[in-house]
């Protein structure tokens, strides 16, 4: 029988509670940037042997220095507790290791810390590691093969791209997204996975050709492969971009095929449009997305439009459990293959349906046993894959 989540996962949070109850209760600074700044300290501390900070003095020296070399990832490099509440904070810091379990409790830490800021607004509900990682190994991804995704996150769709690959080169991974905080804590994941040299940018990725501004300097992608002299074309795509969100801007309906004639039009169709446009022909995509985009009346010259553009390759649905306690709306994993010209024969369509989510009503991570780690989530999504890999094999697909 499948298990709720232990401690083992559970601590960190734990943590986090513990830090945010100091700092509100006693300090009224920003307690998410003040924890942040700790956790990164922390990190630096475990990943080059060094001693704990005994003094906030030698804690901003060293701050600084973190920032020098990994720039980006500090909104500033100066901790604003005092004293005594540091003090406290490195007391209760002392008893946890944020290396004990490896990249992956890393990996999960980055993600808890976004979800704690974000909250689930504008629907940026992130993705649950199984679900990134098998869509990581059904896009297979391979050396010499640039990766995208425009809604970054914590930037764990390329972490887990690395991850299922080694001979992938950190230079081919690009990832974009408009949140700050997102951009901060994926730069922070390249630096401590050594994936320093991949790409991560604060941009709105639906803007195209920096047609559009909010008086903030705001970039498209596409300039920032000019500057980059990176081709504008990208050999794979995977992502989740949010959920939420109606786009209403003139500027960007107006560049937009899908939303021709329209006033407004939900954020994720025209993510749907933009990461074909950023496939080259031939490349590969996953893309999570509500079920209404796959069965809607309203969505139905979108999936023509979509069919006309890609090989649809397969859609595996996920239960509605997955994406809890931030929401319960369903949804499936589209894998799509761009295509070179047009196709007048009939395709064959791999379908699956994910039966367990890995977690209970209340958004619990549910285990086969008492080894409670990602690899051990209650989940079927690996029986899935065995399938999708034997429809690819008999469809002669190539990856």
């Amino acid at each position: 029988m499948a298990t709720r989540k232990s401690k083992k996962l559970d601590t960190f949070e734990g943590l986090y509670k513990r830090l945010e109850e100091v700092i509100l209760a006693n300090s009224g600074e920003n307690e998410f940037e003040e924890i942040f700044k700790l956790v990164v300290l922390k990190l630096w501390n475990e990943l080059n042997d060094e001693p704990v900070e005994l003094t906030m003095d030698k804690a901003n020296l060293k701050l600084r220095k973190i920032d020098l070399l990994w720039g980006g990832v500090l909104s500033e490099p100066r901790l604003l507790l005092c004293e005594e509440h540091y003090q406290i904070c490195v007391s209760i810091l002392k008893t946890f290791s944020l290396l004990k379990d490896g990249y992956e409790g890393v990996d999960g830490i980055f993600e808890f810390l976004i979800s704690k800021e974000k909250k689930g607004s504008k629907g940026q509900y992130f993705t649950p590691r199984y679900i990134v990682d098998f869509c990581a190994k059904v896009i297979n991804p391979k050396p010499g093969e640039t990766i995208l995704d425009p809604a970054a996150g914590s930037g764990a769709f390329l972490y887990h791209a690395k991850q299922n690959c080694d001979g992938i080169n950190a230079n081919d991974l690009w990832g974009f997204d408009f949140d700050i905080v997102a951009t901060r804590v994926a730069k922070l994941l390249m630096y401590v996975s050594k994936l320093e040299k991949s790409h991560i940018y604060r941009v709105n990725s639906l803007i195209k050709n920096n047609k559009v501004s909010d008086g903030e300097n705001i970039t498209s992608i596409e300039d920032i492969l000019r500057i980059e002299k990176q081709k504008e074309l990208f050999d794979i795509i995977m992502t989740n971009p949010p959920f939420a969100g109606e786009i209403t801007e003139s500027e960007i309906l107006e560049s937009y095929f899908v939303s021709t004639g329209k006033n407004r039009i939900e954020r994720d169709i025209l993510f749907i449009e933009r990461c074909i446009e950023l496939l080259k022909p031939n490349g590969r995509m996953s893309i999570v997305l509500p079920d209404n985009i796959f069965g809607s009346r309203e969505t139905e010259d979108l999936r023509r439009w979509i069919n006309e553009k890609c090989r649809i390759i397969g859609v595996v649905g996920i239960p509605r459990n997955t994406f809890m306690p931030h929401t319960a709306v369903k949804t499936s994993i589209l894998f799509l293959q761009k295509r070179e010209k047009k196709s007048k024969c009939e395709e064959n369509i791999f379908f699956a349906i994910s039966e367990k989510p890995g977690k209970d009503g209340r958004g619990n991570i549910l285990y086969k046993g008492d080894i409670h780690t990602w690899a051990e989530v209650d989940h079927d999504l690996n029986d899935i894959l065995l399938e999708f890999n034997d429809f690819k094999n008999a469809e002669k697909i190539g990856w």
